[in-house]
């Protein structure tokens, strides 16, 4: 639990570096700071797929899912009645979003700079919004489908906790954004706050859905106490983490897709690439080595001469003394 707490001490300590303008700042050369934290990957991971060298298919993707999310959480405002904001589906089907219309703007402005591009505190923010919004939308999905409770099957329910999933693994294995197990510090301090959210809601008297003082009946404070507790710590420190490793795993397996695509197109290319031009390649390469070596054998005959009229010289000097003229 000590290990938790500073872990999520640090995190926070991060974040409110790129929220916020830090004490120790760098200098960037522009006069302007710079983010001092936790060094960040390379501009490329965070703005561009790794599959392909036209990245504007790449920003067609990022815009299309922002404008798609964006369009299917506006929809869940009025259906949710006024109580939209105390669901915790709504907290992360809008984390998605946000990370989808973030990267969406992040893609555009590198895409279309000129020249500079996200800072990388800009960069550093989405990477953050992004370790919160895989594991948390897997989680949710996870446990509405499987919970023993009864849940309600519609269109709605399908878009927000099943579509979600599909659209958080496709763009774990599209993107280049890394996922690194010290960051599951993320997606637990967002289902941290939220249970801090439902302890307020509770003490501040306020109803849920049904005009009750709760939230989600299985998590009912006045009733069921100590299995609010359980469900809230154990979906906190437990399923969270366990879901943040399968965001680990499908980058793993990104990684290694990723290196047996390139191999095979390299091998491809060496594959569809014409004989003659193998062998012109080959009969230059002979071509180039017989000219060095006949360059040599030339450049060792003139210093030979060189070298053989030196001696006639000399030896002529001493046969033939010079006449005194005087």
């Amino acid at each position: 639990m000590t290990f938790v707490l500073r872990s999520i001490r640090q995190a926070l300590q991060k974040l409110a570096g790129c929220l916020v303008w830090p004490c120790r700042v760098k200098d960037t050369g522009k006069g302007l700071p710079g983010y001092t934290g936790e060094p960040i990957p390379d501009r490329t991971d965070l703005t561009a797929t790794p599959w392909s060298s036209n990245q504007k298919l790449f920003v067609t993707y990022r815009v299309v899912c922002a404008v798609f999310t964006l369009a299917i959480l506006i929809w869940s405002v009025p259906t949710d009645s006024n109580r939209w904001i105390t669901f915790y589906s709504n907290w992360v089907y809008s984390t998605l979003t946000l990370h989808f219309c973030w990267s969406a703007v992040v893609c555009l402005k590198e895409y279309r700079k000129s020249h500079d591009g996200p800072s990388e505190r800009t960069l550093y923010i989405g990477w953050v919004i992004y370790d919160m919004a895989m594991a948390t939308n897997l989680t949710v999905s996870a446990e509405y489908w499987f919970s023993p409770w009864p849940v309600t099957i519609g269109l709605r329910s399908i878009l927000r906790h099943g579509l979600n999933s599909l659209m958080v693994a496709v763009d774990v294995l599209l993107c280049g954004i890394p996922s690194r197990l010290n960051r599951v510090v993320y997606p637990v301090l967002h289902q941290g706050i939220y249970c801090v959210f439902v302890v307020l809601y509770w003490l501040g008297g306020f109803r849920g859905y049904d005009g009750k003082q709760y939230i989600y009946s299985f998590a009912d404070l006045n009733t069921v106490p100590l299995q609010t507790v359980i469900i809230m710590v154990g979906n906190t420190f437990i399923v969270m983490p366990v879901f943040h490793v399968v965001v680990c795993a499908l980058y793993r397996l990104r990684l290694k897709l990723l290196k047996k695509f390139r191999s095979k197109n390299a091998y491809e290319a060496v594959k569809r690439k014409p004989m003659q031009t193998i062998e012109t390649e080959v009969v230059h390469g002979k071509f180039k080595e017989i000219s060095a070596a006949q360059t040599l054998g030339q450049w060792i005959a003139v210093k030979r001469l060189f070298y053989h009229l030196k001696g006639e010289a000399r030896n002529s000097s001493h046969s033939y003394p010079k006449n005194n003229w005087f």
